[in-house]
């Protein structure tokens, strides 16, 4: 018997569920009430942090056992809960592949952006309206123009008679990009020692065919592991992807006269531009989609007839066809958070490696044996796969994308 079920019911589950029941669950769930999906329900966001709050606390068996004990007032985590969008992330691989990839911040980042985007227009529009208002407290006159010079325009540095108005203050949506900059390189610092550590296992080792095979396997197995997290075949995938391509770009660099490496790079460069192409689309159709949902919820709900721009009438969608509409949403969604954040995994890793391979603090032979090691395990999570079965297990939503891309092919036809 529990204290409460409180959080097993936002989240859809028993008492009794297990750790990966667990995990199911609030993937599902944050993906039906995301925001984004539901953009005219004004407590979605207060429902999505509920939901967050039920995983952080169901997720770590000292807060569940408190919780199932003494209730939400016991069950705390230490520094508070955090942020619905960060543990968003889990949907994408989670915790598990953080040594590997760091944490994945685009998409509450471009959120962020938006947020801060909207407020300096904001601020601009109350600019504009307050234009040819004078303030004697704020405007002075210029004696020799006749014009007006604001007073942050009088802020003036005196060096030697020279007069030099101040450098205007970065914006808060300036800064936060500056901010973003500066995390990013630190990522990638920790993450290529990260690498260096997880490659010295065989370049510091004896160096020969044994040592390959067994370091081979050693990867095999955590790549099983990995591959059964939430999109994790195709993250493990996306991660051997970056591995090869810059490990035999540095390679081919590496030989004489490096010919290899230039049509390497410009094969790379292909791919970067697909990648982008991809995620951009994704968040088009998406945005596309959710566009066609509101026109078909407003049809729905109107009293009146609604006539389209040919002026035939509109006939008002079922609520089978509503549920179809809003399942395809829920899917492109994901799609393009999903090709978002790959592109953020992708972007990261080619700096990540390239940093590894170009470490003048090693001599060349280390780093050649670097990027033979980098091929080696790019290899060897470009081959994982799932059985029928894990698959099975595995693919709530990786269903949902398939079925998304799938019509939007047909769609298109």
């Amino acid at each position: 018997m529990v204290f409460s079920t409180e959080y097993y019911d936002i989240l859809g589950i028993a008492p009794s569920a297990t750790a990966v029941e667990i995990k199911k669950a609030y993937r599902k769930k944050s993906i039906e009430e995301h925001p984004d999906k539901n953009r005219q329900d004004p407590n979605a966001t207060e429902k999505f942090q509920a939901i967050s709050e039920a995983y952080q606390v169901l997720s770590n068996n000292d807060l569940r056992t408190n919780y199932d004990k003494y209730g939400k007032e016991k069950a705390i985590p230490q520094g508070g809960f955090e942020d619905a969008a960060e543990q968003f992330s889990v949907i994408f691989g989670g915790e598990a592949f953080e040594p590997y990839i760091g944490e994945l911040t685009l998409l509450k980042n471009l959120q962020r952006q938006e947020e801060l985007h909207a407020a300096e227009e904001a601020e601009k529009e109350k600019a504009n309206s307050q234009d040819g208002k004078t303030d004697g407290k704020n405007v002075k006159v210029n004696q020799e123009t006749g014009g007006t010079v604001s007073d942050e325009m009088l802020k003036l540095n005196i060096d030697g008679g020279k007069q030099d108005v101040e450098a205007p203050k970065k914006s808060k949506l300036e800064a936060f990009e500056e901010e973003l900059k500066v995390e990013k390189e630190k990522n990638v610092d920790v993450l290529a020692k990260k690498l260096v550590e997880r490659l010295s296992i065989l370049t510091e080792s004896v160096y020969d065919a044994d040592c390959k095979n067994s370091f081979e396997k050693k990867f095999e197995e955590e790549g099983n592991l990995l591959k059964m997290e939430s999109f994790g075949l195709d993250i493990l995938h996306a991660i051997g992807d970056v591995y090869c391509e810059r490990a035999r770009i540095f390679l081919a660099a590496s030989k004489p006269l490096g010919f290899g490496g230039f049509f390497q790079s410009m094969k790379a460069s292909g791919g970067v531009f697909m990648d982008t192409l991809r995620t951009v689309s994704a968040a088009i159709d998406a945005q596309s989609t959710m566009k066609e949902l509101e026109k078909m919820k407003e049809v729905s709900e109107s009293m009146g007839i609604k006539l389209d721009k040919h002026g035939n009438e509109i006939s008002k969608p079922t609520p089978e066809e509503l549920a179809v509409q809003e399942q395809l949403l829920m899917g492109k969604v994901l799609s393009a958070a999903w090709y978002g954040s790959k592109y953020e995994i992708m972007s990261t890793l080619r700096l990540v490696c390239d940093k590894v391979l170009g470490d003048t603090g090693v001599d060349k032979e280390t780093r050649l044996k670097r990027g033979e090691t980098l091929l080696l395990l790019g290899k060897v999570f470009q081959r994982s796969y799932r059985t029928k079965v894990e698959q099975e297990e595995a693919q709530i939503f990786e269903q949902l994308v398939a079925e998304a891309t799938k019509k939007k092919r047909h769609s298109s036809k």
